[in-house]
């Protein structure tokens, strides 16, 4: 087949050269396409592995921050068990000096009833006394 001249019949050789040359571009155009997602397949693998990298950072950190909180949370939990702990024993205290008091100001009642008794009685007896010289 003559490139000048179109209205001939194609021949065997045409045909067969065709077949070659369209075989030839089609193992270069499979060559490029392999080399081509080789290339893409490296590229990819180092994003990924970019991204692993971030991710594993980020994760780290997560961990260390939830560490420290933790610690943080510790630290709070025992200084309000102390605050408690002395809220509590001032209480206790309050409430121990209160029946104390309860219990001396009935101690002290009857005391007083007694005074009050022999205080008139030291009256009455000063009162003889007196009246006996």
């Amino acid at each position: 087949m003559n490139d000048n001249n179109k209205s001939e019949p194609a021949t065997k050789a045409d045909l067969k050269e065709l077949a070659q040359t369209t075989k030839t571009d089609l193992e270069k155009l499979a060559q490029t396409t392999k080399t081509d997602l080789k290339e893409l397949e490296q590229k990819l693998n180092g994003k990924i592995d970019s991204v692993e990298q971030r991710l594993e950072k980020v994760y780290l950190s997560q961990v260390q921050a939830d560490s420290r909180l933790e610690q943080k949370m510790d630290t709070m939990m025992g200084k309000m068990d102390k605050i408690y702990s002395n809220v509590m024993s001032a209480c206790e205290k309050t409430l121990f000096k209160g029946e104390k008091y309860d219990q001396k100001a009935l101690t002290h009642g009857g005391m007083l009833s007694d005074h009050t008794a022999k205080l008139s009685e030291h009256e009455n007896r000063i009162t003889l006394l007196e009246t006996g010289k």
